[in-house]
Formats: structure tokens, C-alpha cells, sequence
């Protein structure tokens, strides 16, 4: 039962914050659950409004509920700014020169957020999607909670050794909306999925909706950390005692996370079905949604 609040943004979305466990989380949902639940997990940095309209109406077009929601430190959902600027700089410092660290949080954590929301929410079980972080979590929660996974989809993500040495690449510092606008605009160009590009003018207002809904960098870099963090956890081994069944989606286009990356996951995991999307890199985009949403179903339903 819900038990939260409720608040319209300007665009007259409804979003839903809810206690799950001890921190709030935004989500939203649509579809009547006739055909089960589909939970949907975004990547590092990203919000549950980068998720196109054409992916998640699919899932309740087919008569599932489907829930998406900003990951902690993004979007609406509760942040850990009591972890700043001066100590993630010095954790930063450390992953750089090789020495271990302590992450704000785990990967582990954020997969109890997931478990956390479902029970907020009273869904038993769920198909799980997530995309590049969102697709580690999301084996993550397989590994260690296969009870609550109906199936799992990984999209564009990893499960292999992650070099620290990406931290100064990835690392996001405080800029200005203009400055925000424009490198997402490079980042499209450069790591986005080139059939289904649509043109700079909708990567930059993707963006300054994005920014203006929430600019957490902080945020993205703890998610970061904890991605960084996984490094000890052998996730290797862990990932091949996967007993759901899997779905391991990769792009042929993706320049950030190779595709060989993907088929590495599929084939630790027993049984694993893997699928490589033509023209696919490191983004979802309105003209990917509904051929990656279909690929999903085909494989659930």
C-alpha cells in the first residue's frame, strides 16, 4: 500500500516519493499489472526520466506494471551530500593512485534500495531491466535475492574487472547549465546510438530537463565510487551462480562499454540469451524504446 507523497511536476507527471527502508525514493508506475511487474534500474548519473516514453510504455501496453525510479543521489530521490565536495575528492585521490578505499555506498546498497522499494510497493517478485550500472545492479539483485527476480535483463553493462583508472574520465565536476548542455551534446555525438541518433536540439533538451530536474553532480560521482568500490567483490564469480533467467542485451555501436563486454556476461551466466542490437551504443533514445522494449518482452512473456 502506498504510503508516501505525491506531487505533479511542470510537466504534470505524477511522481511518487516513498520511504524505502530508511531513505526516500522517486518513482513513478503505469500499466495494470495484469501481466506481472517490470522494474526498471537507469544507469550512473542518469534519472528515471531519461527512460524514453516508447521503452516503458511498451511494458504497460502489454499489461504490466511497470516501475521506474531515480537511484539514490539522482533525480528526486534522497541524497548523501553529507559525503561532499572535500572527501570525495580525497577518495578520488586514492582510487587514482591504486590505494584502497571506502566507497560512500555499495553496489550491494543500491540493490537494497531496489528490494526496499519493491516491499514499499508490496511486489513479491518482479522482472527486473537495467541499463550499464543499472545492468550490474540488476545481477546484482539476481545473485543475491533470486527469490524476488522473476528474470533479469543487463542492458549495455559489464561484470568484469572495471579499471580505477577511468575515475578522471568520469569524474563530474560542478559546471554551468550551458556547459552541462553541451557536453551531454558530445557525449550523444560521440557515444550514442547512431541509427536511432535524433539531433543535437533533442539531446540539448534532454539535457536541460535533466538539469533542471536535479544537477547532482556529487551524486554521480558516489554512484561512481560504489561501481569502483565493486572491484573486491569478485563479481565475476559471482555473477556465473545467476539462477534467474537472463537476458544480456548489448549495442554494437557502444563506444563507452564494448559489446565484448556484454558477451562476457552472457556467458558467465548459465543459460544466458544474449541479443546485439544493430546501430545501438550508450544511450536510449525515443527510436531505440520500442525495438529494445520488444526485444525485452519477446524474452519475458
Amino acid at each position: 500500500m502506498f504510503s508516501g507523497s505525491l506531487f505533479t511536476t511542470d510537466g504534470g507527471i505524477d511522481i511518487a516519493v516513498i520511504k524505502a527502508g530508511k531513505i526516500e525514493i522517486a518513482y513513478e508506475e503505469s500499466g495494470s499489472g495484469e501481466a506481472g511487474t517490470v522494474i526498471l534500474i537507469r544507469g550512473q548519473g542518469t534519472q528515471m526520466i531519461h527512460w524514453p516514453a516508447s521503452f516503458y510504455d511498451a511494458f504497460a501496453e502489454e499489461g504490466f506494471r511497470t516501475v521506474r525510479f531515480d537511484n539514490r543521489d539522482t533525480g528526486l530521490s534522497e541524497k548523501f551530500d553529507h559525503i561532499g565536495n572535500r572527501e570525495l575528492d580525497a577518495i578520488r585521490k586514492r582510487v587514482a593512485a591504486g590505494e584502497s578505499f571506502t566507497p560512500p555506498y555499495t553496489l550491494d546498497d543500491m540493490v537494497l534500495d531496489v528490494i526496499n522499494l519493491m516491499d514499499a510497493l508490496d511486489i513479491e517478485k518482479a522482472h527486473i531491466a537495467g541499463i550499464s550500472m543499472g545492468g550490474i545492479i540488476t545481477q546484482l539483485l539476481a545473485v543475491r535475492f533470486p527469490t524476488r527476480v522473476l528474470s533479469m535483463a543487463s542492458i549495455m553493462s559489464a561484470s568484469g574487472d572495471i579499471d580505477p583508472q577511468i575515475i578522471d574520465a568520469l569524474w563530474s565536476k560542478r559546471i554551468s547549465r550551458a556547459t552541462f548542455i553541451e557536453e551531454w551534446v558530445e557525449y550523444i555525438r560521440q557515444f550514442g546510438s547512431p541509427k536511432y541518433f535524433e539531433s543535437d536540439d533533442h539531446s540539448r533538451s534532454t539535457a536541460a530537463a535533466a538539469f533542471d530536474r536535479c544537477y547532482a553532480p556529487d551524486g554521480a560521482n558516489r554512484q561512481l565510487l560504489a561501481i569502483l568500490g565493486a572491484e573486491g567483490m569478485n563479481l565475476k564469480s559471482l555473477i556465473q551462480t545467476i539462477s534467474v533467467p537472463a537476458l544480456v542485451v548489448h549495442g554494437t555501436d557502444d563506444g563507452l562499454i564494448p559489446p565484448e563486454k556484454g558477451r562476457e556476461t552472457a556467458a558467465l551466466i548459465p543459460g544466458a540469451t544474449f541479443k546485439l542490437v544493430e546501430g545501438m551504443g550508450h544511450d536510449t533514445p525515443p527510436g531505440l524504446g520500442k525495438p529494445l522494449a520488444d526485444i525485452v518482452l519477446e524474452f519475458i512473456q
